[in-house]
């Protein structure tokens, strides 16, 4: 085969390549511009969106504007007045930097920029399908606006992919209270063609900034405090914000707001950090609220890894997840795990009087110090390089250094024991493993669980636990199971049960599980909304109420009828199954989760499926959880009325079954 000519590229198709990279969707584009705006000292910004900003997108901001005869250029590729020299790049300190989103965004839509500079004249000009107009004068107060219509028009194949409006329109919210929570000075006001969706005030205290973007759930979020020993550590990387409580969490890690240098970026790369820092107090699978910054040097974080600008590396990431995690565990140690018994959580006591008056100065913008400390591992006193000094005597390292070389990271003292210490399970003093019985492995039977399976029973025990009997008998034909009898209950897990000629060892959770999810996905009564005498007022803040929004229809789909009111969405009418229940947080759930907008979660049927095994996995009896006698009978009772009584709703065995003849071969009682 004769190998083809390499020929260079035209720049319409390099341009669209690029844009391909930069503008991945309306929410991205309104991140570019907000950071433009922000670039420029705005301390308002206006953002307008139609049908998700494909449709239209509109961004107003009361900066300092663009001169006329930088218009034109400004719609040029590598285009920008924040970097003179590639020397820059290793100190970037500015949102934006890489001259490409206003070139990207004129490439598949029709972009127009109008601007004026405080006492200059102002000036327009439009791009369309990546051709620019010539300047035009026009009349505006100081500052910019910039308005996109008809986004991927010209890109059919990219529009093909993109979400649904409503979802877009969640996302661009998640853009907007990302760059609010980063700079309270600024004020910011997001509206859509039918309503409000954010506006909250400039400020210069952060606390007020929490509560206008996350309403009540601010007051659950306590101060983050760097413990005594960092404090003279080398390197000048500081942590500031606020964490909720153990006590407070989420199905999803959307609501960690991390923020370097002021600047949003990825959660992920900090999460097991986090989770570090709550020790054991943090149940698996539940992520808690989280608003934090780190302040260190710009020549120590690189952003100039993708186009989006979301992902950074740092230079000393090793010393700051540590750091991070060490300042949540020294935050906690004072914070009890459970509310007291009026409700209110004893920490939090500091959010009111002289801890409220604290401006943002105090929480996210202090300055770096000990830039010239010594690294970590020799004040650590570890292993020298060849050249070095010979050793000193021997000096008590400083606590900082002790803190940071620990195993697991963990400093402080553990969390208060709880009232009633956790039993002990029962460990076999036998060498001796299940193969002395015929046909028991050594393995275990059952795979671990998928990480989809994982992420699904995270709403495993955030809930009200209903004993079995306070739920109906199940109805309908027996199964081929024959009458079982519980035996005992063996390390508050197992149910030791005589089924005729066979001995069953029943895994209490997994079998609980199962039947929950039986009977309430078979429930046609279950899922009848049940009007509530009294609308609860769901206190949403502005990302849960923008996915309220988008999934509104499928919501009432489902039997949660919500109304917006004049404070917000209340909810009227909910599903029966959800009796009992925790609603709001179950309901805060279930949006994370449509959030997602695909897989099984676009029909009815599998959305039904979806709750009830939330709802199962939430109100199933646990591990450690003693069962009376009637109990474990009714369990047994109902285990005979389930289509399929040997698996749990994860694919797990829910039983564990030896025969008379494998115990009286094992006995020595065959012929």
């Amino acid at each position: 085969m004769k190998p083809q000519k390499i020929r260079q590229l035209d720049e319409a198709t390099i341009g669209f390549i690029a844009a391909g990279e930069v503008v991945e969707r309306p929410a991205q584009v309104v991140k570019e511009l907000v950071e433009n705006s922000l670039d420029a000292g705005a301390t308002a910004v206006v953002i307008t969106v139609e049908r998700g900003g494909f449709d239209r997108l509109v961004v107003e901001d009361n900066g300092s504007g663009i001169e006329e005869q930088d218009l034109s250029l400004a719609l040029d590729r590598h285009a920008t007045s924040k970097l003179r020299t590639k020397d820059d790049l290793s100190s970037i300190s500015s949102l934006g930097f890489r001259g490409e989103a206003l070139a990207s965004i004129g490439m598949v839509s029709r972009l127009q920029i109008s601007s004026k500079p405080e006492g200059e004249q102002g000036a327009t000009i439009v791009m369309e399908d990546g051709v620019k107009s010539s300047v035009e004068p026009m009349g505006m107060a100081h500052g910019t606006r910039i308005s996109v219509d008809h986004l991927f028009q010209n890109t059919p194949a990219r529009l093909a992919f993109q979400r649904r409006p409503e979802t877009e329109t969640a996302r661009i919210v998640d853009v907007v209270v990302d760059h609010a929570l980063a700079h309270p000075s600024c004020s910011f006001h997001l509206k859509t063609e039918r309503r409000t969706l954010l506006n909250v005030p400039a400020t210069d205290n952060m606390l007020d900034r929490l509560y206008d973007i996350m309403g009540a759930q601010a007051t659950e979020l306590v101060a983050l405090k760097r413990p005594p020993e960092d404090e003279d550590a080398p390197g000048s990387e500081r942590w500031s914000g606020w964490i909720s409580t153990p006590d407070i969490t989420r199905g999803k890690g959307d609501d960690i707001h991390v923020l370097i240098n002021h600047r949003p970026v990825a959660s992920g790369p900090f999460l097991q950090a986090i989770r570090r820092g709550y020790k054991t107090r943090l149940m698996q699978g539940r992520h808690p609220l989280a608003v934090i910054n780190l302040e260190c040097p710009p020549n120590e974080v690189d952003v100039n890894v993708h186009p989006t600008k979301r992902e950074v590396r740092l230079r000393h990431s090793w010393r700051v997840l540590e750091r991070l995690e060490r300042a949540i565990a020294h935050t906690l140690e004072s914070i009890p795990t459970e509310p007291d018994a009026t409700g209110g959580i004893p920490g939090l006591q500091g959010l009111s009087g002289a801890q409220a008056q604290t401006s943002v100065d105090t929480y996210f913008r202090s300055s770096p110090t000990n830039a010239s400390q010594p690294s970590l591992s020799t004040a650590a006193g570890m292993t020298q390089s060849p050249t070095a000094s010979p050793p000193q005597p021997a000096a008590p390292p400083p606590a900082w250094a002790v803190a940071a070389g620990k195993q697991l990271n963990l400093v402080g003292r553990e969390a208060e024991a709880a009232s009633e210490p956790t039993k002990e399970r029962p460990v076999s003093a036998s060498p001796l493993g299940q193969a002395v019985l015929p046909n028991l492995p050594e393995k275990p039977m059952a795979a671990a669980l998928s990480s989809a399976e994982r992420d699904l029973h995270r709403h495993a025990g955030t809930g009200h636990t209903c004993r079995p009997s306070e739920e109906e008998p199940l109805a309908g034909e027996l199964n081929e199971l024959p009458h079982m009898e519980p035996l005992a209950q063996f390390a508050d897990s197992y149910i030791l049960v005589q089924a005729e000629d066979e001995l069953l060892l029943i895994d209490q959770h997994a079998l609980h599980e199962r039947i929950r999810y039986e009977r309430l996905r078979n429930s046609g009564q279950a899922w009848e909304p049940q009007e509530r005498l009294t609308p609860l007022d769901l206190d949403l803040d502005a990302r849960q109420s923008a996915l309220v929004d988008a999934h509104h229809e499928r919501l009432h789909q489902l039997g949660f009828h919500l109304t917006n009111e004049a404070k917000g969405w209340a909810l009227r009418a909910s599903p029966q199954l959800l009796e009992g229940e925790e609603v709001r947080p179950f309901l805060v759930d279930l949006l994370q989760d449509l959030a997602l907008d695909g897989g099984p979660l676009e029909t009815l049927e599998g959305k039904k499926d979806h709750i009830a095994f939330m709802n199962a996995c939430r109100g199933s009896v646990k591990a450690n959880d003693t069962l009376t006698l009637p109990e474990m009978r009714r369990l047994l009772d109902d285990m005979r009325r389930i289509p399929n009584p040997w698996a749990c709703v994860h694919g797990r065995p829910t039983s564990l079954r030896i025969s008379i003849d494998s115990l009286d071969h094992h006995f020595g009682r065959h012929g």
